[in-house]
């Protein structure tokens, strides 16, 4: 049993956290002994156009206590609200890019589902395009690369990896016992069907 004078001799940020605890405790209690100062929200019919459009903006709005949910997915009570707020906003005939500024005014610029199509928020829409036919454009230079080492090797009569070895500036000499282990090893490759 912990008695109040050893209360007094724990550390000061132990005693802050049994502080906030007992805080955090004390609210709770008291939110459920006043239930007439809850009010339950009044649930907002739309038109079907309307409720085309809540649809939307509610994909595009991320819960901002769930991990990776919009407000569409998820069933937290934060969504719901949320979800009400954008309903309002509907009926009162706000634009979309009005209700997204509403909520991002709200819940900040991490609540948008997709990054914003402006400053820093650009390079995420054209980086990874970029990126890609970037990698597009290096594999097509390897496969070329690749083609013109084989049609070295085809060009001559007679001539083997030794001597693609020689057109690229190395010694095939050192090669050949090794060539030799794998011709004998491997059976010819053109009697294959």
């Amino acid at each position: 049993m912990v008695l109040v004078s050893d209360f007094l001799f724990i550390d000061i940020s132990i005693r802050k956290r049994a502080l906030v605890g007992a805080l955090l405790v004390l609210l709770v209690l008291a939110s459920l002994g006043a239930p007439g100062a809850v009010r339950a929200q009044e649930y907002v019919e739309l038109t079907p156009e309307l409720d085309a459009r809540a649809a939307d903006l509610y994909a595009g709005i991320m819960c901002p206590i769930c991990n990776g949910q919009t407000i569409s997915q998820s069933h937290a009570a934060i969504s719901e609200t949320m979800r009400q707020m954008v309903r309002e906003r509907l009926v009162a005939g706000d634009t979309d890019q009005q209700i997204y500024d509403f909520m991002t005014e709200a819940f900040g610029r991490d609540i948008l589902a997709s990054p914003p199509k402006s400053g820093i928020g650009l390079a995420v829409w054209f980086v990874p395009p970029v990126a890609l036919l970037l990698g597009a454009f290096a594999v097509t230079l390897f496969v070329r690369r690749l083609r013109s080492a084989d049609g070295l090797v085809r060009q001559g009569s007679g001539a083997g990896p030794g001597d693609l070895a020689d057109a690229h500036g190395g010694t095939g000499d050192g090669l050949e016992p090794y060539l030799q282990l794998v011709d004998e090893e491997m059976p010819d490759i053109e009697e294959r069907p």
